[in-house]
């Protein structure tokens, strides 16, 4: 039998609670609440699922709040909960009532985010290690504009954006992509490496206009980072960004 407070000694509090999709945290907030409904209408046993729910509600509490929104439940285990409807709640229909008024709130939340529209990665899941780190920082921008408000969030977005041009410029610097007899450019100068790499990669007429649109990416990062912008200018920056990193990635894929 687990005791109540168990969970305030679990390891594994520290970790940091996984990023998760919108699709993702409404799987997660359903079964947070059919949890939740179980053990307050006679179904499961507290002391059976309190620590697993505990350490749900980390990710899902770490989550809403990721996108600015109000965590569902205001319980960090079962047994506030069940000390919560012991005194207020009387019956099982009052309590799924309760949890179901709180689970639609949190959803409506959801909704409101997905309908202000998000920013894509249509290569979200790629595992290339040495892309890893990149991954990461391009869900950390989406996460970051889905919870802009105002415009020191939107330029928090250009920010996230132009670090990650300058990430992907480091990552993609290569000797190979120097002309005979040109000297490198400095380490930290990414906006001349993808030049380079876009002269190597996007040659040619043909691909006049594509070298076009990548080199104007880092402008508009620019912009976001310090203008007087709106979310139109941060979503355009965030979505760019993007792009650009994914067709670059996919030209080095196409070459190989």
């Amino acid at each position: 039998m687990s005791d109540a407070i168990d969970g305030l000694f679990d390891p594994r509090r520290n970790e940091t609670p996984p990023a998760m999709s919108i699709d993702a945290l409404r799987g997660l907030l359903q079964a947070q609440a059919n949890t939740i409904v179980s053990v307050g209408t006679g179904g499961e046993r507290i002391q059976n699922v309190d620590g697993q729910w505990q350490r749900d509600t980390r990710t899902l509490n770490a989550n809403f709040r990721r996108l600015g929104l109000e965590p569902p439940f205001p319980w960090n285990g079962l047994w506030d909960w069940h000390g919560f409807y012991s005194q207020n709640l009387a019956t099982y229909h009052e309590r799924r009532t309760h949890v179901r008024e709180l689970t639609q709130a949190a959803l409506e939340q959801l909704d409101n985010i997905e309908a202000r529209g998000g920013i894509h990665d249509p290569a979200a899941d790629d595992d290339s290690p040495s892309w890893e780190n990149l991954n990461a920082r391009i869900l950390g921008l989406i996460e970051e504009y889905s919870s802009a408000r105002d415009r020191d969030g939107w330029q928090d977005v250009g920010r996230r954006s132009r670090e990650i041009l300058i990430d992907f410029g480091k990552l993609i610097a290569d000797p190979s992509l120097l002309p005979d007899g040109q000297p490198a450019p400095k380490a930290g100068d990414a906006k001349a490496w993808f030049d380079l790499f876009l002269a190597k990669y996007a040659v040619g007429k043909d691909k006049a206009e594509l070298r076009s649109t990548m080199r104007a990416v880092w402008d508009l990062a620019q912009k976001v980072t310090h203008g007087d912008i709106a979310d139109v200018d941060a979503f355009a920056a965030a979505q760019a960004t993007v792009l650009v990193v994914r067709t670059a990635q996919k030209l080095l894929r196409d070459a190989e």
